[in-house]
């Protein structure tokens, strides 16, 4: 199940502004490359931690076999909407990330939109991510196969530990 992703831009932190002022640029000739570099560096950073770090909305749509579906994306600010078979529904309950339909409920195709990430960037992650972005810039050609080794220390307190699902 991978949830469809649109990023919520004014609510990300770091900013292009605040990536822009730590490289020291002034113009806006290289914005475009500098938020490629930047958003690439927040990715990393989230498969690193297995959380979502940039506000975004998601959306999710699955066969509904089971009762209770979990939600991949934490963490979790708020569930938009739910429809099961196109149609608007509101009698789910949900504790965190599972949400649970009542066993009564007849449809075949569950969708879910809703709001995941960090609405306060703790200053250690925006650091990573800077320092991240700010390699992925400095060195266009190089190969970058790991995050710099202050990127990952400053991450390793955040990062999520779960046991595979088992079949």
């Amino acid at each position: 199940m991978t949830p469809s992703r649109t990023y919520i831009f004014p609510a990300l932190s770091p900013s292009l502004a605040d990536f822009k002022a730590h490289l020291r640029i002034t113009s806006s000739d290289l914005d475009g490359e500098l938020q490629l570099k930047l958003m690439a560096a927040v990715n990393a950073a989230e498969n690193m931690i297995g959380q979502v770090i940039a506000l975004s909305h998601f959306t999710v749509k699955v066969m509904l076999t089971e009762y209770c579906l979990v939600l991949p994306s934490r963490p979790l600010e708020e569930i938009e909407a739910v429809s099961i078979d196109g149609v608007p529904f509101e009698g789910y309950t949900h504790s965190g990330r599972v949400l649970c339909f009542p066993d009564e409920v007849i449809g075949r195709e569950v969708e879910v939109t809703y709001t995941a990430g960090m609405k306060e960037v703790p200053y250690d992650i925006q650091a990573a991510i800077l320092l991240h972005a700010s390699a992925l810039f400095n060195n266009p050609v190089d190969s970058v196969e790991t995050l710099p080794k202050a990127s990952t220390n400053l991450l390793r307190p955040y990062r999520l530990w779960e046991l595979p699902d088992r079949k």
